[in-house]
């Protein structure tokens, strides 16, 4: 097979730098987790394809997203990962949070994913549906707006209400305060993660308002 590219855009919301720290340290604090097993760029990927889309360049934005910890549940990141499963260790599988449904940050969440969405072409999207607030077109059928928060082999305990109910009363607020969009060219000679995203010139800042 010869050599082809494929291009993805994801489009992302960066949990703030302090944030991700006060996480770690009620983690290490109250539940004896390692720093090490906590992810490096949380995030919530609220948008991604698998076409390029015409429209769309690469950017990075100051923004000011608030979510509520009070508006999370912890999740096994994993298909049923959202309730308790025999087969779903939490201690040895990524973990993260979702936001659930009733949270009004959501509000300002489908903002940013609408600014993608609004560029699907018939060109881009072939015979799939258009996205919608709760479909996607690429990717997993349903979005839910989630976070990763743990690496695999945490170590944490199989009852995530263990540490999800004090979380969400000590917590308080998360901010995200950076909005990304990634346009990211693969070879099939090197598909793999970490991506490599082209980066937006002077020129290209903003494209997608």
């Amino acid at each position: 097979m010869g050599n082809y590219l494929t291009t993805e855009v994801w489009a992302q919301l960066f949990l703030s730098a302090h944030d991700r720290q006060r996480i770690i340290e009620f983690a290490v604090k109250y539940f004896g987790l390692k720093p090490k097993v906590f992810v490096r760029n949380m995030h919530i990927t609220v948008y991604y394809a698998r076409r390029p889309m015409p429209g769309v360049t690469a950017l990075s934005e100051p923004v000011a997203v608030v979510i509520p910890a009070a508006d999370t549940r912890f999740m096994v990141m994993a298909p049923g990962g959202e309730n308790p499963k025999p087969h779903l260790d939490p201690g040895k599988k990524k973990v993260g949070i979702r936001i659930h449904k009733k949270s009004n940050a959501l509000t300002k969440i489908m903002e940013y994913r609408n600014r993608l969405i609004k560029f699907e072409s018939v060109r881009v999207l072939g015979s799939r549906s258009p996205s919608t607030n709760w479909k996607n077109a690429f990717g997993a059928r349903h979005f839910q707006p989630h976070m990763a928060v743990l690496f695999p082999g945490s170590g944490i305990d199989k009852d995530l209400r263990l540490m999800g109910e004090p979380f969400r009363q000590q917590i308080g607020d998360l901010t995200f305060d950076r909005f990304e969009i990634d346009v990211v060219t693969k070879s099939a000679e090197n598909p793999l993660y970490p991506r490599n995203p082209i980066k937006p010139t002077i020129k290209e800042k903003i494209s997608a308002p």
